[in-house]
């Protein structure tokens, strides 16, 4: 990831007076910040470890929270929020929560995201390892998923264009590993597809 130095304009932001004003419930849970920086606030206990960042390009702001042990992998607010199921509740639908470039937008969202935190992260808090487990492998899946749909999209635009080519063969075994995820309609081309290779078969055979 490209890395962008903050310029001394980010500190009029007040990104790192913010987290630690709004963030000063981990001190009670054991928490010290270990990192103070413009963008980039990072706080310890003798377990866990919180990231709260302002992107310096991006200007994304967000939370990683991961233990100092095992499992070392962090996982974010997005991650956390997903694995309560509350999503939809606290309305959103995509991993780019906030995104915000000026003081009134800090000033607005850090208090939103400690807010989060305190309500949906203390397990991953308190280093509760089933927790970090359950939203490890939940990750896992959502990318085999996603890579499972991109090939089958392209399983798709490829048999697409066979079945337009009258290629019947190239049909069926494009077809062929798609059997559990195919439409009604792509049942309906397989079958017509694999009488059509048989039938021309058939008419070779002597």
């Amino acid at each position: 990831m490209l890395q962008v130095d903050p310029g001394p304009e980010r500190a009029k932001l007040g990104f790192m007076e913010s987290v630690l004003a709004n963030f000063s419930f981990l001190l009670d849970l054991g928490f010290r910040p270990t990192q103070e920086e413009v963008t980039f606030v990072r706080y310890e206990s003798p377990t866990v470890f919180v990231n709260i960042y302002h992107g310096r390009s991006s200007f994304e702001l967000g939370v990683e929270v991961g233990g100092l042990g095992e499992p070392r992998e962090a996982v974010t607010l997005y991650d956390i929020i997903s694995w309560a199921g509350a999503l939809d509740t606290e309305g959103f639908g995509q991993h780019v929560m906030f995104q915000v470039s000026n003081q009134e937008g800090v000033q607005r969202f850090v208090p939103r995201l400690a807010n989060l935190v305190q309500r949906y992260g203390m397990p991953f808090l308190q280093g509760n390892y089933a927790a970090y487990t359950e939203v490890l492998e939940a990750r896992s899946h959502a990318v085999a998923d996603y890579e499972k749909q991109v090939q089958l999209q392209d399983l798709r635009r490829r048999a697409e264009a066979a079945w337009e080519a009258k290629n019947f063969a190239a049909v069926v075994e494009l077809y062929g590993p798609m059997k559990p995820d195919m439409t009604t309609v792509e049942v309906k081309r397989l079958d017509y597809a694999e009488k059509q290779v048989l039938k021309a078969v058939g008419d070779v055979l002597p």
